[in-house]
């Protein structure tokens, strides 16, 4: 006669399952919605309530050694998962400087991020259609200040749809935007 998990810990696994796909997805996929890139972007923090839900269901096993040790593996999983996402946050975190405005219904975003332990930052540029819930974002560039002549200085818009960068030993990078969907044609990066 065999034995059927209850229906709780069947849910709970189900949706523990669903909750790691959705880290996974986000760990290595990168959107451009900016509803999914700024809101659903935190796969360490998916990750370790997808290992609770683990836990949770592994209450229902009928075998004590199997419920232990599933509990036990999901709780370090989730200690690992916290872990990890706490140094990324260190090394990953932006701080956002601003927009500059554009032709309706783009705008360009600013964020500077440290690089690395030293002094140096990075500053990423963006450019943003607006649209409601399905606005977009696509990378537009990033300057490593490690090279001060390599160091972000302005950007500004040229046109409907082309972008001017400056850095500060003079030079200009120019980009032009798709008219249709609004995404970059080419992007600049200097030491990033």
């Amino acid at each position: 006669m065999g034995y059927a998990m209850p229906v709780r810990s069947l849910v709970l696994l189900a949706a523990s399952l669903c909750t790691g796909g959705l880290a996974a997805l986000v760990y290595f996929h990168d959107s451009d919605l900016v509803l999914l890139r700024e809101h659903l972007n935190h796969p360490f923090a998916l990750g370790v309530l997808a290992c609770l839900l683990t836990a949770s269901a592994a209450i229902g096993l009928r075998w004590k050694r199997l419920r232990i040790l599933v509990s036990v593996l999901a709780v370090l999983g989730s200690c690992a998962a916290l872990f990890v996402g706490s140094v990324a946050l260190m090394f990953t975190s932006t701080e956002e400087v601003g927009f500059v405005d554009g032709p309706d219904p783009y705008r360009i975003r600013l964020q500077r991020s440290p690089a690395g332990l030293g002094p140096d930052s990075v500053m990423w540029l963006s450019v943003r259609r607006d649209g409601g819930l399905l606005s977009r974002e696509w990378d537009l560039g990033c300057f490593n200040d490690d090279v001060p002549d390599d160091a972000y200085e302005s950007v500004r818009w040229t046109g409907p749809s082309s972008v001017e960068i400056e850095v500060a030993d003079g030079r200009t990078f120019s980009m032009i935007l798709d008219p249709t969907s609004g995404r970059p044609q080419t992007t600049a990066a200097l030491n990033c």
